[in-house]
């Protein structure tokens, strides 16, 4: 019997959840006739939590990494060699005329479908292992043996993730050291349409003890000398502080996606209500997360998106031509959806467009991170 492969770039929030859905709810519905098996390649063979990660850098004692950092071997150890393979390497190149991925180990993968989900890359290693999971350790110890003893600390981005870490850090040693939240903007959480969001949390970090500092000035140079971080500003001036933290925007994983797969801010043109590539003349290549056109970035953007990748998948497994079709297509949500903690204690957000209490963001977010959902993530129970 032929074998059908599945090739996986990817293994974070959509890449793990694409293929445990494959494999619990897609593949066994199709019959005996094909076998199929899945290969998810990715230089990570553990799974980052990422939504914790403001509290894994601030305070590792409310939580600590080897809660956040989890390895994905154990997860799928249900599934034979024959049906399921993991594969540590970066993909080095897509051949869509061979149907091949090349990887940094030398192997060439060949594959019948492929689903890109290899997400972002950021500034600093210390968001996520894109890289592996050797940098994120190293950059965490570094920043971990340094907090205690820093007299100022400086966050640039005025994202969810900078205004997060501000107020872990703002909770943990607000009033006994210098912190100073740079948006890089005009107003924190700018992306969202209420900018009451982004003014309520910047009233709520400045109780924390947080300077924040909205004026358009962003860092534009950064070296660490006599174990010091020296900041280079946009405005010409140069800051030297103890702890600089990059809460910058990430950037698409996609060097080695071929180029006409993708659109003029490097993302991999994806169809919005499918999550099939949306390049003419090339079928059984899908796309999910951050990496992908559709998307904004969330983990929320996954989770919703999913169904409609595993139904587009089912169909041209089962050679239906792909038509019009109602059932699990993905709709974004075009409201602002954002829940931000500032602390353990109180948090802004948003849902559909509509402002929220702080206790529902401490209830929903800010209490742990939603750490309880990162093993169900990685075993396909979430």
């Amino acid at each position: 019997m032929s074998v059908h492969q599945i090739v996986i770039i990817g293994a974070s929030f959509g890449g793990l959840g694409v293929a445990q859905g494959l494999l619990k709810q897609v593949l066994p519905t199709l019959g005996n006739k094909q076998a199929y098996k899945v290969v998810q390649i990715a230089p990570n063979d553990e799974f980052f939590w990422k939504i914790g990660a403001p509290r894994v850098i601030a305070n590792p004692d409310s939580l600590p990494l080897d809660k956040a950092l989890i390895p994905i071997a154990p997860h799928f150890k249900n599934y034979s060699p024959k049906q399921y393979e993991f594969i540590k390497a970066y993909v080095t190149s897509i051949d869509p005329s061979s149907k091949t991925v090349h990887t940094s180990t030398s192997a060439s993968i060949h594959y019948d479908s492929l689903v890109i989900a290899s997400g972002t890359n950021f500034a600093s290693a210390i968001w996520a292992v894109t890289d592996g999971s050797e940098p994120l350790k190293a950059a965490l110890s570094d920043i971990h043996a340094r907090l205690p003893s820093a007299k100022s600390i400086l966050i640039a981005g005025g994202g969810a993730a900078g205004v997060e870490t501000a107020g872990e850090l703002g909770e943990v040693y607000g009033k006994k050291k210098d912190i100073t939240l740079l948006s890089g903007t005009t107003s924190l959480l700018s992306r969202l349409q209420n900018k009451k969001v982004g003014k309520d949390a910047q009233a709520r970090l400045e109780k924390l003890g947080v300077k924040v500092v909205n004026n358009n000035l962003r860092v534009v140079e950064h070296s660490r000398q006599d174990g010091k971080e020296v900041l280079k500003l946009s405005n010409g001036e140069t800051k030297t502080v103890d702890v600089y933290i990059e809460a910058t925007g990430d950037r698409p994983n996609t060097k080695f996606v071929p180029q006409e797969w993708l659109d003029d801010k490097q993302r991999v043109k994806t169809d919005p209500a499918t999550l099939r590539l949306d390049v003419p003349g090339v079928t059984g290549v899908y796309c999910i997360g951050s990496v992908a056109s559709y998307s904004d970035g969330s983990v929320l953007d996954i989770k919703f998106a999913k169904p409609a990748l595993l139904e587009s998948m089912k169909l041209d497994l089962q050679g239906q031509a792909p038509g019009p079709r109602t059932k699990n297509i993905y709709k974004k949500i075009t409201k602002d959806m954002q829940f931000v903690p500032i602390g353990s204690q109180q948090g802004v957000g948003i849902a559909f467009g509509h402002k929220l209490p702080s206790f529902l963001v401490k209830m929903a977010k800010a209490k742990d991170f939603m750490i309880g959902q990162a093993v169900k993530t990685v075993d396909g129970t979430a």
